[in-house]
């Protein structure tokens, strides 16, 4: 069966590429590079107020993506203090 539809929509494997047959079905198709614009990275931008509304867990993982280790003994004012001022460096 898969020969009787290659025949009937005149596709010839024997030319054995798979750009062959992109090409006898679609025709010729260009290729594009994709162009990538470098932008500078954006410094993350956290708002105390943010901050404020996570809990104690939360404020620890914050405090990771900025590179710190915090105790979560403290109190959550000061946390968030110091992931506060972790953001800003």
């Amino acid at each position: 069966m898969l020969k009787w539809l290659k025949a009937f929509f005149g596709l010839d494997m024997k030319e054995g590429s798979v750009a062959s047959v992109t090409q006898a079905v679609f025709g010729e198709v260009e290729t594009k590079k994709a162009t990538v614009k470098k932008t500078p990275a954006k410094k993350a931008t956290v708002k105390k107020a943010e901050l404020t509304k996570l809990t104690k867990a939360k404020l620890e993982e914050k405090g990771r993506e900025f590179g710190i280790e915090i105790d979560k003994r403290k109190k959550k004012e000061e946390l968030v203090k110091e992931v506060f001022n972790a953001s800003k460096i």
